[in-house]
């Protein structure tokens, strides 16, 4: 196999980009005894790969040392009391939670009548003849600022109709 093909090979290996057919091509390759000396660091890699690959499976002493471990452990009694603890300990939890949401409802409820108390608009004048001497003022204003707009407006519809008679004269 030609020194290029490995070199692309090993590439994409370490940015694990091989196919399983790639990887075994590698295997192949190392694991003969006629490699190129420029790839001696990475032969011991493959080569583990493959002897493992060969031996396969554990040893039969692992399967002994588990099911040993496995006849060892003494199951765990469950105590009464433990479990009345924790029994306890989950209706303490809830009555928690129902006292937070009763007093955060209580909060809010207080809050809302408060606002419910205050009135939306408050009275600026005592005397409600000045009260609607200050209303027509302010009305007049807006009245005379709408008036302002107005002639700015027709003066744009003025230019707008300028522009338009443009463009047919220009399409004829």
């Amino acid at each position: 196999m030609d020194s290029n093909r490995i070199d692309d090979l090993l590439e994409k290996y370490w940015e694990c980009e091989t196919s399983l057919e790639e990887e075994r091509e590698l295997k192949a390759y190392f694991n003969k005894s006629g490699y190129d000396k420029k790839y001696a660091d990475v032969a011991p890699l493959f080569r583990h790969y493959e002897k493992e690959q060969k031996i396969g499976g554990l040893d039969s002493f692992f399967d002994q040392r588990i099911m040993a471990e496995i006849e060892n452990v003494q199951p765990k009694s469950k105590k009464k009391r433990g479990n009345v603890i924790a029994l306890f300990g989950n209706i303490a939890k809830v009555a928690a939670v129902g006292l937070i949401l009763v007093t955060a409802g209580y909060f809010i409820k207080e809050e809302l009548s408060k606002e419910e108390m205050k009135p939306y608009v408050s009275d600026t004048f005592e005397d409600p003849e000045k009260a609607f001497e200050e209303t027509k003022k302010a009305l007049q204003m807006i009245s005379k600022n709408f008036n302002k707009g107005r002639k700015e407006v027709r003066k744009l519809s003025t230019f707008n109709e300028a522009q338009e008679k443009v463009k047919a004269d220009n399409q004829l």
